[in-house]
């Protein structure tokens, strides 16, 4: 947790301000790298350096999320990664227009806040050091945090928050709770479990409140005698947040519904809105609180400083997902052409001035751009899906075929690709071409057992010949995936188009 906090602010201090990197505020020192320009913001060049690092960064920060990214998909990773860029530009161009500073005091509260966050001030070195950074640079960003801060109270500086509200943001309590769930969703049968909640009202108290818990609670927490561990507002729905939050220690309330079922629940533990850890907080809360309050016209100040902006960007393809993005299909034509003139290798700008074509109902010139695009990446299977839907719709079907095949070839051990691609062949009647596909979802099926230590039972006598038992299992398997082809596939062919 403690080294997440350095690494938290190393990389969000100043929130947008931070996105670039410590280059766009005179932070690099290699700045030979910086020749090259990407974009300008109001004259003041972003360069491809600070441009890659922050794709990189966000990419990573994706992938650790979600999976692998297929590389189509880095088009729009990094168009988003430029805008972050143009938005920190404007904000410390703000700043700077604004005067505003950060004091050495200033900086000194925010390290020291920092710092308090650790067991010892031992400990934050130690944490420091194993992420490689000096605190000198680690002041320089949280100064930039301080004029962010100071910018945004500028802008949303007249958002009150009360004392009560402060005290509530605060508050935590620990509960346990014994919930009953309706069985069907009916009158009768959201009648039934508050009769079963309220019978086991009648019988529960602090002593057996566990155990009951364990024996009737349906839901995960009945493993730990219905301990939600400590819950803060905002967490749970209403009804229970207002019923948790009424009761003293020791309490327990009567049944209370919510969309989930009845909840009787009982408080064992109480942080208070008092003391030195309070006081402590009580600065980051009412920031956080107004910040909450005021994101709407922070949006809203952001969006008309972004719109007075001169912003040029000078790499063709990054101009051409901005034009796609603003409906200017004919103007993203052009930037794309001009970007495959630049890099002809490069088979997603193919791929990608296919799918501008396609929105302006130009298939043959899609088509052409697409089969350029496989030629220059013919083991991306992305690519082979997308030119096979392009086959498919211009009623090409053998092509079609084909294309979905090799794709599927490509990418064995994709169980939810190979679903789309049986989804699509079967929706072309191609049912021989949907086997290949089956038979390498059963196969994929068969390796995931065996990773798992799965094995299969003896047959028992009389034993039926290999190839007949071969068979059968085979048969059933394609049964079970077919119960589910359509549903996911169809989802995944949604997503995809």
């Amino acid at each position: 947790m403690k080294v997440v906090v350095i690494i938290v602010v190393v990389a969000m201090a100043g929130g947008l301000l931070w996105a670039g990197g410590a280059s766009l505020f005179g932070g690099r020192g290699r700045q030979e790298q910086a020749q090259a320009v990407i974009a300008t913001v109001n004259g003041q060049g972003i360069s491809y350096y600070d441009f890659e690092q922050t794709f990189i960064n966000r990419l990573q920060q994706i992938e650790q999320e979600h999976g692998v990214l297929p590389g189509r998909a880095y088009e729009a990773v990094k168009f988003d990664a430029l805008e972050s860029l143009v938005g920190s530009v404007l904000l410390r161009q703000e700043i700077v227009e604004r005067k505003i500073e950060a004091s050495k005091e200033e900086i000194a509260e925010e390290l020291q806040e920092l710092i308090d966050l650790f067991p010892s001030e031992e400990d934050y070195k130690r944490q420091l050091e194993m992420v490689g950074l000096s605190e000198e640079v680690l002041k320089s960003r949280l100064a930039e945090d301080v004029k962010f801060n100071k910018l945004k109270e500028e802008i949303i500086g007249h958002i009150s928050i009360s004392e009560e509200e402060i005290k509530k943001a605060y508050e935590r309590v620990a509960a346990s709770h014994i919930l009953i769930t309706p069985e069907e969703e009916t009158d009768e049968g959201w009648a039934a479990a508050k009769a079963r909640a309220e019978e086991i009202w009648e019988k529960v108290t602090v002593e057996n409140f566990a155990e009951l818990a364990a024996t009737y609670s349906e839901d995960g927490s009945s493993e730990r005698g219905g301990d939600l561990g400590f819950i803060a507002r905002g967490q749970t729905v209403p009804e229970f947040e207002e019923a948790v939050f009424d009761l003293g220690i020791g309490e327990i309330s009567s049944p209370v519904r919510s969309n989930f079922g009845y909840h009787i629940i009982t408080v064992t533990e109480k942080e208070e809105a008092s003391g030195e850890e309070f006081e402590k907080q009580r600065k980051a809360i009412e920031r956080a609180l107004r910040d909450e309050k005021g994101q709407e016209d922070l949006n809203a100040w952001f969006e008309d400083l972004r719109e007075a902006a001169n912003v040029v960007f000078i790499d063709h393809q990054m101009n051409a997902v901005r034009e796609v993005r603003a409906g200017n299909l004919e103007d993203a034509l052009h930037y794309y052409k001009l970007a495959v003139e630049e890099q002809p290798n490069d088979g997603y700008l193919y791929a990608a001035l296919g799918d501008v074509y396609r929105e302006l109902g130009r298939a043959e010139e899609a088509i052409e751009q697409y089969e350029l695009a496989v030629e220059t990446f013919p083991n991306d299977h992305t690519i082979l899906m997308g030119l096979g839907d392009l086959y498919r719709d211009s009623d090409l079907e053998d092509k079609a075929a084909a294309a979905y095949l090799k794709a599927s070839e490509l990418v064995p051990n994709d169980l939810f690709t190979q679903l789309t691609l049986h989804n699509n062949l079967s929706a072309l009647e191609r049912y021989d071409d949907a086997k290949i596909v089956e038979k390498r979802i059963v196969e994929f099926q068969e390796r995931q057992r065996e990773l798992l230590g799965e094995k299969e039972p003896a047959p028992e006598e009389p034993a039926k010949p290999r190839e007949e038992v071969e068979e059968q299992a085979e048969i059933e398997e394609l049964e079970e995936v077919e119960e589910v082809v359509e549903a996911e596939a169809a989802e995944k062919t949604e997503v995809e188009n």
